[in-house]
């Protein structure tokens, strides 16, 4: 588990460094989780150490939204005036996501089932 966790902090950083040295606007961490998506699709899967890394940490995930929050709240002031345009693009954007996910789990689940057919 030490191992998984040590990747993962490895690939934050690199993350972190691609995403300030490239100036890209995308946060370093997505970079790192990218990276580490790829790394366990060419793998076939999570480790068993990476397995055990998330069972540990799952339970604390909602403390990753604690900043959002606080920046939400920091800029009260600003959504006070935007609210419509705030409220249309997390509709929006919650919709395509909702559309893309299902339509990659359906596709993903008919061509399993077709698989275990043949």
């Amino acid at each position: 588990m030490l191992r998984s966790a040590s990747i993962v902090v490895v690939l934050l950083l690199l993350g972190d460094t691609t995403a300030n040295v490239l100036s890209l606007p995308v946060p370093g961490a997505a970079l790192g989780m990218l990276a580490l998506s790829c790394g366990f699709a060419v793998a076939g899967g999570p480790d068993e150490g990476s397995s055990e890394l998330f069972d540990l940490v799952a339970p604390y995930f909602p403390f990753f939204f604690v900043p959002s929050a606080i920046g939400v709240v920091k800029a009260l002031d600003i959504l006070s005036r935007t609210w419509v345009e705030a409220a249309v693009a997390v509709f929006a954007g919650t919709s395509v996501v909702l559309i893309c996910v299902g339509w990659v789990a359906q596709t993903l689940f008919e061509r399993s089932s077709a698989r275990s057919a043949t």
